[in-house]
This record gives structure tokens, C-alpha cells and sequence, in this order.
């Protein structure tokens, strides 16, 4: 099978982890690490991120962008590659996406992210969210769109959904306190203001969703708005508007 060339002319192959993850036999160069799996399992749940982000994520320290490049680098000319770069915007970095092969071998029930360029921008800002929450909520479990949106329409084609519902950019899982249960808090981010009907139609979507709380980023100068239209709509018991600052 075709695959990308080394500087030396030689393909690199993958290196087994385990044979029942990898899409298909390989053997050669690239040895695979439970890090790459971790990077494979984030980048597929995410759906697209920055070499930037992967390397905040799993390289902290001095060299943290130098070493998810290199990583990268490898990822992407494994035979077959397992990470690919795509162009998005002029002076803007490449955001990367797992292959068929690569999302294979994270295993997590979710094929290759497609490529929006209007949604770039609020995709990546997602991902960024996200990583500011989940360090003070060590406890929390973390589902992003491509998550539920894959659960929901399982469960429908299993007749055990009718519809899929509002879907929110995030949601998180908090485990239950002393005598209480679990609370699923959704979580909006909106980098451009929204309009009163359109605030409104999302509103009433949740007010009829099984969540204990949405938390609605937007940004510092829309709060004021967002906060007095939830007002308006009697939702502010349950809808918090913070404010998002990447």
C-alpha cells in the first residue's frame, strides 16, 4: 500500500500497539505509544484542533509546540497516515484532522471530523474552552458535540430517541455529591451575538432537555444582552451567561 516517503527514501510503518487496534498489520519505523493513542482518541473527539492545542495538551513544559510537531510529523507520514493537516486560512495555522485509519485506531466510535471553513473558528475556540474548564472540574466527565450527536443518533436508529434534541458545543458530567445524583451541565459558546428569536428558540429547546444547568460563553461585551434576554425568557434559574475569554 502506498504511503508517504522518509527523508531517506524509506516508508515509515507503524509499529504495532496492539494488533486488534491497528486498522491493519503494518510493521517498520514509526513505533506507536499510548500517547499517540491519546492523541488520536482527543483529536477524534474534538474533530478538528492545532498543533498548538495538541501541544498544550499532552506536551507541556518548554518545548511544548517543537514536540507536537515532531509527534505530528510522524503521524501524519506513518503508513497508512493516521493525522492529516489541512490549509485553512491565509497567516492562520493548519488544523488536524485523524484519517479513516487513524480514527480506526482511536476506537472511539467516530469517523473522520469533515472540513467547514465557517465553523473553523468556533470549532478550535470549542477545544480551547474546554481545556479551561476541565482542570478545575478534575472530576467531570467531559462529552463534545461529535460525542453526543453520535450517541443520539445511535439511539435513534435503536428507537429509543425521537429526536436528537438541542445539542450543545459541550457537556459536561459531574458526579454526584452525598446523597444526590449526577448533574449534566451543557455548554454554549457563541463568538458572535445571536439574535432575541434566535436566543429564545435555544432557551426553550433546553427548557424541554434532561440538563441541570447550561452555561452559555459569550463574549465580555454580550453579556449584559445575553444575561437580560434569558431574564426576559424566565430561564435564568437553570441558564448562566459567562463570559469567554480566550
Amino acid at each position: 500500500m502506498a504511503g508517504s516517503m522518509n527523508p531517506h527514501g524509506g516508508r515509515k510503518r507503524i509499529t504495532a500497539v496492539s494488533e486488534a487496534r491497528l486498522p491493519y498489520r503494518a510493521a517498520g519505523h514509526v513505533q506507536i505509544t499510548p500517547r499517540d493513542i491519546a492523541i488520536l482518541e482527543w483529536v477524534a473527539t474534538h474533530g478538528i484542533v492545532t498543533v498548538a492545542q495538541i501541544g498544550r495538551h499532552f506536551f507541556p513544559g518548554t518545548s511544548t509546540l517543537s514536540a507536537a510537531q515532531r509527534r505530528i510529523r510522524k503521524l501524519c507520514h506513518a503508513d497508512p497516515p493516521l493525522l492529516s493537516y489541512d490549509r485553512t486560512f491565509w497567516r492562520e495555522p493548519p488544523v488536524i484532522r485523524v484519517t479513516r485509519p487513524g480514527a480506526q485506531l482511536a476506537d472511539v466510535g467516530l469517523n473522520p471530523a469533515h472540513l467547514n471553513l465557517a465553523e473553523v473558528h468556533h470549532a478550535l475556540a470549542v477545544v480551547d474552552l474546554a481545556e479551561q474548564i476541565l482542570p478545575r472540574l478534575p472530576d467531570a466527565i467531559l462529552e463534545t458535540e461529535r460525542q453526543l450527536r453520535a450517541a443520539r443518533l445511535r439511539e435513534k436508529r435503536e428507537g429509543t430517541r425521537q429526536t436528537t434534541g438541542r445539542i450543545p458545543d459541550l457537556q459536561l458530567r459531574l458526579p454526584a455529591a452525598s446523597h444526590g445524583a449526577e448533574q449534566v451541565i451543557a455548554i454554549e459558546l457563541d463568538l458572535t451575538p445571536k439574535r432575541v428569536a434566535a436566543i429564545a428558540a435555544i432557551v426553550r429547546r433546553y427548557q424541554g432537555a434532561h440538563v441541570d444547568a447550561v452555561w452559555w460563553y459569550v463574549r465580555p461585551r454580550s453579556v449584559a444582552h445575553m444575561t437580560d434576554v434569558i431574564k426576559r425568557q424566565r430561564a435564568d434559574d437553570f441558564i448562566e451567561v459567562r463570559a469567554w475569554n480566550p
